[in-house]
């Protein structure tokens, strides 16, 4: 038979029950809250990358690339068709103004020059005998003219006198009229002599004018041919040191090829570019600096020259150093440029970071203290003139904030991180 339970016994039981329910909720609860602990987003403070946001100058750039090359690169050409005889230089040697870099075989010109001279000469010839041949056709003409004329005073005088005998009767109408007509026909033929003398004069003058000017086509050649015979002398304009040379002796040269450069390297200047987005942004005389040598030491500058075109996406241009001859410049070596388009003397500047995404607004993590802890905190900032460097603080943070400048994009979506 069954016996019912006592209140003690009832009491335990109910106690156990109840423990297997809030055990469980108590060791849950507790997991929970120190894996909430674990899990919350922090930073080790010795891992962050801080800078504190000042007040200075700073001056806006846009950024580009440039090589160091040398201010003045002399590129010689061959004038005429030659052949290279001897090299007289390597790359690398000095040379001295008017020195000879280059034996050239230039008898192809000189035969093309003897010909020119031989030409002259014969065209020379053909316009004597051309004048002789035109003066003697004038005078010809002059004479018939002048015969011509005494003619008609004939036929006047033997008109007039017939005339009388008309008159008086002892001529007939008829006879009278056949010597009206011939002094008529006399005059005809004096004015179309006259015609053709002026049109001898012009046609003489023109076909003389023509002759002169082949004749100063053909001056002009030999002079171009003289001039081009004495540039192939391939002697140095300029004291400087050779850096290209053609190398192959017995080598065919064409007309306008390169034969040698000679650069002056005591003076550089720098051949730049720029992404073309930047393009209506450059302009000549805009100053610059390039950062050269291993302690990036900058040197200033200007804008010489910038081209028109876009090649590759990028649009180049020419920058003219103050210190042209300085010691860290060397030939072809790389440098970062900064042309400056904004300068200011007084605002709150900021060390780049990458928070730096370009110009306007952008999120940055400030570090804050609250009691004992310290934290990160997601602030929203606008940023304005940048550089290199540096980068204008507009509004959202004050002279003094402490900025981390580590990439926090694993932490884009918390506003606030704490820094152990």
């Amino acid at each position: 038979m069954d016996r019912e339970l006592s209140t003690q016994a009832q009491l335990q039981y109910r106690m156990k029950s109840l423990a297997k329910v809030v055990v469980p909720l108590i060791i849950i609860g507790a997991v929970a809250v120190y894996a909430g602990g674990l899990l919350a987003p922090s930073l080790e403070s010795n891992r962050l990358r801080t800078a504190t946001v000042q007040e200075g100058g700073i001056e806006g750039t846009i950024e580009a690339s440039g090589v160091v090359v040398p201010e003045f690169d002399a590129v010689m050409t061959c004038p005429v068709e030659a052949r290279v005889l001897r090299i007289v230089k390597r790359v690398g040697d000095s040379v001295e103004r008017g020195e000879a870099l280059l034996d050239l075989d230039v008898r192809g010109a000189e035969l093309a020059l003897e010909k020119l001279t031989d030409n002259i000469a014969l065209k020379r010839n053909a316009a004597a005998q051309l004048k002789a041949t035109l003066t003697a056709k004038l005078q010809q003409l002059e004479n018939s003219i002048r015969i011509k004329r005494r003619e008609i005073e004939s036929d006047s005088n033997a008109v007039e006198q017939n005339r009388k005998l008309f008159d008086k009767g002892y001529l007939s109408a008829g006879e009278l009229q056949k010597f009206i007509i011939q002094a008529k026909k006399s005059q005809d033929e004096l004015d179309a002599l006259l015609k053709d003398f002026r049109n001898a004069e012009i046609s003489s003058g023109l076909q003389q004018e023509g002759v002169a000017l082949e004749m100063a086509i053909l001056q002009k050649d030999k002079s171009q041919s003289e001039r081009e015979l004495l540039q192939a002398s391939t002697k140095a304009e300029q004291k400087g040191v050779v850096t290209w040379i053609i190398q192959t002796v017995g080598a065919g040269v064409r007309k306008g090829e390169m034969i040698a450069r000679v650069a002056d390297l005591s003076s550089y200047r720098i051949d730049a570019t720029v992404s073309e987005v930047h393009r209506n942004r450059i302009a000549v005389g805009m100053p610059v600096y390039a950062s050269v040598g291993a302690g990036a030491e900058k040197l200033r500058g200007f804008i010489t020259g910038v081209q028109p075109s876009v090649e590759n996406g990028t649009v180049k241009f020419t920058v003219a150093l103050q210190a042209s001859s300085h010691a860290n410049l060397k030939p072809n070596m790389r440098v970062d440029i900064g042309v400056i388009i904004a300068q200011y003397a007084k605002a709150l500047i900021l060390k780049r970071g990458a928070y730096f995404h370009g110009e306007g607004a952008t999120d940055v993590f400030v570090v804050r203290t609250e009691g004992t802890s310290r934290y990160a905190v997601k602030t929203r900032v606008v940023l304005g003139t940048t550089n290199s460097e540096m980068c204008e603080i507009r509004s959202g943070l004050q002279k003094g904030d402490v900025v981390v400048l580590n990439d926090m994009k694993d932490f884009q979506h918390n506003n606030d991180i704490l820094i152990k």
